[in-house]
């Protein structure tokens, strides 16, 4: 039966609040509605029923008698009318803040999770009961180049221009470039004790400056005193070699983030690279791995859910397990606190389908699932691994604005196993595996929920709760290993270093065959070539020895 308000469905009955006595007949045979609003009911059966208007506040009671009785509007419903019609939910933003048999509904309090149908106006959007936990996060990705004479290569020679502003700073290129600025005004004022200078005290500053610079030469081997002021840059730059190759090689694993790595303006340079991919379970692990699971599969789960904003207490629900037939599962503990109940029980096995029964027409603004398994740590010396399990937190709220729980829901949790492998740095160390569970609720919000139009709908006087887990059939594979080991570090630095020689040792080469001539070329032109063969004998003589070394 329906009561139509242009053509806008107002209530039905039966509904939740207002339910048949179980003696009324199968077939509605007449209804008659009196002036004063009494609803008389004839069944198939003969028997009548009379439904009178309830005072604002309660509605008609028609579950037990021939004639309906009052009850008090449930928490989070009111009913201003004296009328037959059920109570109706408060709206979002309002609330009866735990009390019963109310006439109107009152505002929130600011900040308060108060959906519709809200028995509690107080609790705190940002409450704990309403916040998510997830054990994972993004796994990182390998850099650009996982090639560590590259990355030596890219930090030693290139400016990165880009924020922070320190980049510049920090770069050993840039302060070899200031070195070789320095040498160039040392090569200058010689240059003037040399040529500009009479006093005898100025040509012996140039030899003393002349041989301390031959002593220092690496192009030249000893025989260039301007190789002597470039090895400086050289050293230098070896040596940030050095520096940056012993702290980045120390960047291992991932976590280990407590020093960072020298001359990385961003510091986020790591000796790590990395892949992940999908296993199926099917597929047997490695006899290193294997141990791993057997861990995640001897975890014990303790299952802790929130039913938030409802008026539901402790001897409200009962909860059993569901397999050929319900077997009564005991609750760890059940507290009702502030309009808001908890439960928590132990799984007896991780693929479980539990069934929570509530008796009573209560609402109930959210659900928060958690779950939650102790940490587990191993070592097994044969195998040179080490086994952590990492302990299980998590949590997910659902709960959707301007909806009520329904009456109904279904709800799947998926547990997907993840294995985090880090390959040892040394050859000689342990391997280090690591696991934990990752939790997944695929429930359809909009379907679990319903506005104040879906839940004129509902006709049940109970609210029954649906959980069922299960582990996917797949697992998450994880892998970590170094890009640079120690035997690579100390060969890519040895060619690092030579490198930077034959670099200098090059530049000098061009600047014999091609500067040298052209520049003695264009004096000969102006008419110095007296006073330049004298000083371009000697440096030819030194760079042609190094010439013939090549």
């Amino acid at each position: 039966m329906s009561v139509n308000n242009s053509t806008v469905i107002k209530s039905i009955l039966p509904n939740s609040q207002q339910t048949l006595a179980p003696e009324f007949g199968p077939i509605l045979i007449s209804l008659i509605v009196t002036k004063m609003g009494t609803a008389i009911m004839l069944d198939s059966t003969g028997n009548v029923y009379i439904l009178l208007p309830s005072p604002p506040g309660s509605y008609s009671d028609t579950s037990t008698k021939s004639v309906s009785s009052f009850l008090p509007c449930i928490g989070g419903s009111f009913s201003s009318n004296y009328d037959i019609q059920p109570c109706s939910l408060c709206l979002q933003g309002f609330t009866t803040f735990g009390l019963t048999g109310q006439s109107s509904c009152m505002p929130c309090t600011d900040g308060a999770f108060c959906p519709l149908g809200s028995a509690f106006g107080n609790i705190s959007s940002s409450s704990p009961l309403l916040t998510n936990l997830n054990p994972a996060s993004a796994y990182p990705l390998s850099p650009k180049s996982t090639r560590f004479d590259n990355i030596l290569m890219e930090n030693m020679f290139v400016i990165n221009r880009s924020p922070p502003k320190n980049c510049v700073a920090v770069s050993p290129f840039f302060w070899s470039s200031m070195i070789i600025a320095i040498g160039a005004v040392i090569i200058i004022l010689m240059i003037v004790l040399k040529y500009a200078i009479s006093d005898p005290r100025g040509k012996r500053t140039h030899d003393k400056l002349q041989r301390f610079f031959k002593q220092t030469d690496m192009i030249g081997d000893g025989e260039l005193w301007v190789g002597g002021i470039v090895s400086f840059a050289i050293i230098f730059l070896c040596t940030c070699g050095y520096v940056f190759g012993g702290t980045y090689y120390q960047r291992y694993p991932i976590e280990n983030r407590q020093s960072a790595v020298a001359f990385d303006c961003a510091g986020t340079l790591s000796n790590a690279q990395f892949s992940s991919g999908l296993m199926s379970i099917m597929v047997p692990p490695n006899d290193d791995e294997l141990r791993i699971f057997e861990l995640l599969d001897a975890q014990i789960f303790t299952l802790h859910i929130d039913f938030v904003n409802t008026l539901y207490a402790c001897t409200d629900v009962t909860l059993t397990q569901i397999k050929d037939k319900s077997l009564p599962l005991t609750l760890l503990s059940c507290t009702n606190d502030n309009g808001s109940l908890s439960l928590a029980v132990l799984l007896p096995s991780h693929g479980i389908t539990l069934q929570f029964l509530f008796v009573g027409i209560n609402t109930i603004g959210g659900v928060r699932i958690s779950l939650a398994g102790p940490s587990a740590e191993e070592e097994n010396t044969s195998l040179e691994a080490q086994y952590n399990l990492v302990e299980l937190t998590f949590a997910q709220t659902l709960s959707l604005n301007g909806c009520v729980l329904t009456e109904q829901p279904s709800l799947t949790m998926q547990l997907t196993k993840v294995i985090n492998r880090t390959s040892p740095l040394h050859e000689n160390d342990e391997k280090i595996l690591s696991a934990f569970w990752l939790p997944y609720i695929s429930a359809d919000v909009n379907q679990i929920f319903a506005d104040e139009s879906e839940y004129i709908y509902a006709t049940s006087s109970n609210t029954i709760i649906s959980l069922s887990t299960s582990e996917t059939a797949f697992y998450v594979l994880n892998t970590q290993k170094p890009i640079v080991d120690d035997a690579e570090l100390v060969f890519t630095d040895f060619l690092f270093t030579i490198t930077c020689i034959e670099m200098f040792a090059l530049i000098f080469l061009i600047f014999k065959l091609l500067v040298l001539p052209l520049s003695k070329r264009i004096a000969l032109c102006f008419g110095c070539r007296a006073n330049l063969e004298k000083s371009f004998t000697t440096s030819n003589d030194a760079l042609e020895m190094r010439f013939n070394q090549f």
